[in-house]
């Protein structure tokens, strides 16, 4: 008798089946943030040339500033933004929690269509202000935009995600993500005397320590504490009764 053997090969989900599932992902992410992280970019990348386009050296200095925000504590904010509907208030979450997938695979998935939309962004506003002779810092280059980008991602995207885990609400996640974005603004001027706070500025390159010899010190740092944001975010998602209880 032949015996049958389970190939273990899933099969694979119809086109129309996965643009459905993309555009439930959408929904759930809100679609209109990624529509409004787009204008942004485009309204910010207009200003940049006007400024550029007037010539003055006072105006240079204006589009760098406008340009830095952007690519500091605007992408912050849109991480922020994203990463806090990542899972909390999912109608289908316990079903999420059933499937072969499971609930981690969902939420790395949702934050790789995120990161992928505001890296894209990101990106085309960088060569277009790039191209158009702005300049970052002295010793801006590959690696320099690479930490410039990663690291106010990777910390907001984690506390907008650790902040909706912990208060089970997604505005509430946000604005306890968007506090320390907020205090490094509003703060710097005041605390930047303190050089033992200098790693913990989320803002260190808008601010104004884009040129200092402790930036590279700053980015490692920020990471860091996103690493460890992401460790909580973990243990939070392993405790799915808590998850469920929210919508009860």
């Amino acid at each position: 008798m032949k015996m049958l053997k389970y190939s273990g090969e899933r099969r694979s989900m119809p086109m129309r089946e996965q643009a459905l599932l993309l555009w439930y992902h959408l929904r759930l992410l809100n679609w209109w943030l990624f529509l409004l992280m787009v204008l942004g970019f485009f309204v910010a990348g207009l200003l940049v040339w006007f400024q550029v386009q007037r010539g003055s050296a006072e105006f240079m200095y204006n589009a760098g500033v406008l340009s830095r925000f952007m690519l500091e504590p605007g992408i912050g904010l849109f991480a922020g933004l994203l990463a806090s509907v990542l899972i909390v208030g999912d109608p289908l979450l316990s079903v999420v929690m059933a499937t072969s997938r499971g609930l981690y695979s969902v939420v790395l998935w949702r934050l790789l269509l995120s990161c992928s939309g505001l890296l894209l962004c990101s990106m085309v506003f960088l060569g277009w202000t790039l191209a158009l002779g702005v300049d970052y810092a002295r010793q801006q280059g590959p690696l320099w935009f690479l930490l410039g980008w990663l690291a106010p991602f990777c910390l907001m995207s984690m506390l907008g995600l650790l902040g909706s885990l912990l208060t089970r609400n997604a505005t509430l996640g946000l604005l306890l993500a968007v506090l320390p974005l907020v205090a490094s603004l509003f703060l710097y001027e005041k605390l930047s005397s303190i050089e033992a706070l200098h790693p913990f500025f989320i803002t260190y390159t808008f601010s104004g320590g884009q040129d200092a010899p402790d930036w590279w010190i700053n980015r490692l740092t920020l990471l860091a504490l996103a690493a460890g944001c992401a460790l909580c975010n973990w243990w939070l998602l392993r405790r799915e009764e808590r998850l469920l209880n929210e919508k009860q």
